[in-house]
């Protein structure tokens, strides 16, 4: 079992900082959907998706 882990430690390092970043990339999308930021980065008056993103504010209209 120690000969597998030493043989395939580069794969483990590179599988673990992939993981890393991803869970990283997930969080910063969670953190933004929360504060009602857009993930498109795009002004919603003229997406047709609008009331997906932003259903309160579509509402209030």
């Amino acid at each position: 079992m120690l000969q597998f882990i030493s043989e395939n430690m580069a794969s483990f390092i590179a599988g673990a900082i992939v993981l890393a970043i991803v869970v990283a990339i997930v969080w910063k999308m969670v953190a933004d959907k929360k504060k009602g930021r857009s993930s498109c980065g795009a002004g919603c008056a003229q997406c047709p998706n609008s009331q997906y993103c932003h259903p309160q504010k579509k509402q209030e209209q």
